[in-house]
């Protein structure tokens, strides 16, 4: 039997969610990294399949395509900064090559008296604890972070996600599939049908609230989550996983395609 192949995601529950099929697939082996850490070994070309930032497109295009499936895209999905600012605060981002790290680059530069920042790079998991401790005076929060600052204390700044929808008129793509171009057409057809599968199985038993959702997919996506609760576990099911998920629409695809553009920009 061949070895299996390495794929490396989130263990955010959209990821855990999306490849709960590849869990005991013996063609497969999954590994756990923080967002950042995921973009770093895309840049090391460590991984021949791996979630990523689509802030990293151009970086990665010589190497890698995204994948049509697997997908974080859509309408109020950004990050958003949380806390206390004024000029000289010191803000948490969750790493500099993620997407959210772009966004608020983005509101940044139309907020020209907050030229003087303290930007601190750190895990997205940190976050919560840096800013209750007051390490830092606000944060740009990813992931489970945008379900649970109200209930941690804090003030929302601004969603960034809103906030780049407002001017830029399109959808906001967070995170991709990225597929390494060198690896076998066929690998890369299986791969994508078998995460086809993975994903339509998981969202039957979720519409479904099935015993096998219960006992099965749910206690994975908790287990691996930051959050437990169920309640923090499903609503990011239901704002990440989409119907671009399944496969990329010719809006979201737009969408990127105006978002590379802005990227690309000095």
């Amino acid at each position: 039997m061949a070895e299996p192949l390495d794929i490396a995601i989130s263990p955010c529950p959209n990821d855990t969610f999306a490849f709960f099929g590849f869990k005991d697939n013996p063609h497969y082996r999954l590994h756990f990294l923080d967002i950042e850490e995921l973009n770093r070994a895309l840049i090391a070309r460590r991984y021949a399949i791996a979630k990523g930032s689509f802030a990293l497109m151009h970086k990665l295009a010589p190497d890698y395509d995204f994948a049509a499936r697997g997908a974080a895209i859509g309408r109020g999905v950004g990050p958003v900064l949380v806390g206390n600012m004024h000029a000289n605060a010191r803000v948490a981002l969750p790493g500099e090559n993620t997407t959210a790290n772009r966004l608020f680059r983005f509101w940044r530069e139309r907020h020209p008296h907050l030229a003087q920042l303290e930007i601190m790079q750190m895990p997205f998991f940190e976050m919560l604890p840096a800013l209750k401790a007051g390490r830092a005076d606000a944060a740009v929060l990813i992931h489970e972070g945008r379900f649970v600052y109200a209930a941690a204390g804090l003030q929302l700044i601004e969603d960034l996600g809103a906030y780049f929808e407002k001017h830029m008129h399109v959808m906001i793509p967070l995170g991709c599939i990225y597929v390494r171009k060198d690896l076998p057409t066929a690998t890369q057809q299986q791969f994508s049908e078998d995460l086809r599968i993975s994903l339509e199985s998981s969202l039957t038993h979720y519409r479904g609230r099935t015993a096998h959702y219960l006992g099965e997919i749910l206690p994975f996506m908790q287990h691996h989550a930051q959050e437990h609760s169920v309640n923090v576990v499903e609503a990011h099911v239901d704002t990440y996983v989409t119907a671009d998920t399944l496969e990329l629409s010719a809006e979201a695809r737009t969408s990127i395609t105006a978002f590379a553009q802005l990227i690309s920009s000095p």
